[in-house]
């Protein structure tokens, strides 16, 4: 009898529980980040300007994050351009693909402010109607 009375209060606190677990769930699957395909669906289909903002923030949050990859690889660059080895390396250098990764990071966290900027306009253009 102990045993049935401990079982039934352990399920009794677990089941609260699992509906909290279920929303926050829920709540999190609506915060999720958008795919590449979502994103580029909600491109091909944005007509309002919760759709545009929505692209904007997407774009904004892919321009952070290139530029930290980008200060990132400056690090890795500079620090390679320290080392001192013989003048006979080949191409491509440690420091080149350090170098090209920097540049890489930088164009496209710029191309990403770029698209932000622009969804940005469309949708203060889409409120302002």
């Amino acid at each position: 009898m102990n045993r049935t009375m401990l079982f039934v209060a352990a399920l009794s606190l677990s089941i609260p529980s699992t509906g909290v677990a279920f929303s926050s769930m829920q709540t999190a699957s609506q915060s999720a980040p958008l795919s590449r395909a979502e994103v580029h669906n909600l491109m091909k289909s944005a007509h309002t300007s919760a759709e545009y903002s929505q692209l904007a923030e997407y774009f904004h949050r892919q321009e952070v994050d290139l530029r930290a990859k980008a200060a990132a690889e400056k690090i890795e660059r500079d620090r390679r351009a320290q080392v001192n080895a013989s003048l006979y390396q080949k191409y491509p250098r440690p420091v080149d693909t350090a170098e090209a990764r920097y540049e890489s990071y930088l164009a496209d966290a710029n191309g990403a402010a770029l698209q932000a900027q622009h969804y940005d306009q469309l949708a203060a253009g889409q409120n302002k109607q």
